[in-house]
């Protein structure tokens, strides 16, 4: 953020590029019974568990019904070919924010302009090439975070980005340490940080919390930022130039967008040294399952999505464990596409013992799984389209499916001495998640040889840990009537 005197600023691009505010999506909408479809997901969880444990059965009973898997690896096979073999687009150039009259950013010049900067909430917007630069409200959600709101809140003094333009929301959820004090005091240093206190008792945990400032920002784009992020400077010109693409042939207007995450302590032991290979990885499929035009998904921290789209989605869900999850399900079936970016990244604190990872990763295991149980209608319909619909569906059995497969078919092998009839499909994803890591980490982390090799099988054992973390939840959402009870990750400003 650059805090001097300025008039306007021109954007100077190195292409042909313009930035320009994309057109409203007037038809842009979810259906009624699709966004009240999560009741009875105890019954939804025990059908499909059941089916699951019937069919693993049946094929071990019937020798033809093993032909089923032949089908699924066939199908997996095609999918992953074409998601390790095509290239992703090329990005936008960043906007590049210059004084007026200059080739460069001169911050002594920007320091020296003549007028100031109109506050939000001015007559006039600020210009790119003739385009107005839009408003972004950052929202960051906090409850008890006095150990890192301090390191979020520097970092976000640093976007290249005039304050003119961007609203600063610190939403207080009903903290008991020194959170309220730390943004009292912030507030002193930053003008444009508004903080909103939400009291005690108020429902919906972090969705709540953003869907109740949501109506008092005034950003076209919205960005979340989690209390113990830090922020890179270059966030906003990297992301917002998506929102402005045309669409090419096939592809839909860009409602959101994720960049990539890393740790802010990546060497502490070995679930943070997994943490960061599971990080990789997951931005290499990112990046790959957008190129093939299937399922670009949100990561709660460093999501930025227009606001239009978000308030005809109805905001985020305060029944989902994983609001991140869900809302992007709802943008798919809207009708938008999420873009991905891997750099720059957005930086976060990493769990550091396995009793703390236990609890986020059976969080995330409900959550993810709640959305397909609540919007099944949606993807069964042709709302999503081929290619996300696959994408989604193989997505859905490696991660998901295979999980509860594992149970029935290990105990037909240990009861009846019967060969493993999902082994074909338990290689092929191994051996597919062994070249995300591989390639994730080469490419974002820069590994080389051997270190390169040793840093992908550690993070194969680390993610280990999804198959009890999966089998567990699965089993529990089949029999227990409420949710899984939250649990705070605690952060330490690591």
């Amino acid at each position: 953020m650059r805090t001097g005197k300025v008039v306007t600023y021109e954007m100077l691009a190195m292409s042909e590029f313009v930035w320009s505010e994309p057109a409203p999506l007037e038809d842009l909408h979810l259906p009624d019974w699709l966004l009240t479809s999560a009741q009875r997901r105890r019954l939804k969880a025990f059908l499909v568990l059941a089916t699951v444990w019937g069919l693993v059965s049946l094929m071990h009973q019937v020798a033809v019904a093993r032909w089923f898997t032949v089908g699924l690896a066939t199908f997996m096979v095609i999918h992953i070919n074409r998601l390790f073999r095509l290239q992703p687009a090329a990005l936008p150039p960043p906007l590049r924010l210059y004084p007026p009259g200059t080739m460069a950013w001169d911050p002594a010049a920007a320091e020296t302009a003549s007028l100031p900067l109109p506050e939000v909430g001015g007559a006039q917007p600020l210009a790119l090439a003739g385009s107005p630069l839009p408003r972004v409200a950052v929202l960051i959600p906090a409850k008890n975070e006095s150990a890192v709101l301090p390191r979020l809140l520097h970092s976000l003094t640093q976007l290249d980005y005039p304050s003119s333009h961007l609203e600063l929301w610190a939403i207080d959820d009903a903290s008991s340490d020194a959170t309220p004090d730390i943004l009292q005091e912030a507030q002193k240093r930053i003008p444009h940080l508004r903080v909103y206190r939400r009291p005690p008792g108020r429902g919906g945990g972090k969705s709540g919390a953003l869907n109740e400032v949501l109506p008092l920002t005034r950003g076209e784009i919205i960005l979340v930022c989690d209390a113990d992020a830090i922020v890179p400077p270059d966030l906003l010109t990297r992301t917002l130039p998506l929102f402005g693409q045309t669409p090419r042939p096939g592809r839909r207007t860009i409602g959101a967008v994720q960049v990539r995450k890393a740790l802010s302590n990546p060497n502490v032991n070995f679930w943070t040294l997994g943490q960061v290979a599971e990080m990789a990885s997951d931005a290499y499929l990112q990046q790959q399952r957008v190129a093939i035009r299937g399922i670009g998904e949100l990561r709660g921290n460093g999501q930025l999505v227009r606001r239009d789209v978000l308030e005809k989605c109805g905001g985020w869900n305060e029944n989902s464990l994983t609001d991140d999850l869900d809302l992007t399900f709802k943008l798919h079936l809207a009708g938008v596409d999420i873009a991905f970016l891997t750099e720059p990244a957005i930086v976060e604190e990493g769990v550091t013992s396995w009793k703390s990872l236990w609890h986020q990763r059976c969080r995330w295991a409900e959550g993810g799984y709640q959305r397909y149980l609540d919007y099944w209608p949606g993807i069964l319909s042709r709302r999503l389209g081929m290619a996300k619909t696959v994408d989604l569906w193989a997505f859905f059995i490696s991660q998901y499916l295979l999980p509860m497969a594992l149970v029935p078919d290990t105990l037909w092998v240990l009861l009846t001495g019967h060969s493993s009839v999902l082994l074909p499909l338990n290689a092929l994803v191994m051996g597919s998640v062994t070249v995300a890591f591989y390639r994730g980490l080469r490419q974002v982390e820069g590994l080389r040889g051997r270190k390169l090799w040793w840093r992908t099988a550690l993070g194969l054992v680390y993610m280990l840990h999804w198959l009890p973390v999966m089998i567990v939840t699965t089993a529990r959402m089949c029999v227990q009537p409420k949710r899984l009870r939250w649990v705070k990750t605690v952060h330490h400003g690591l």
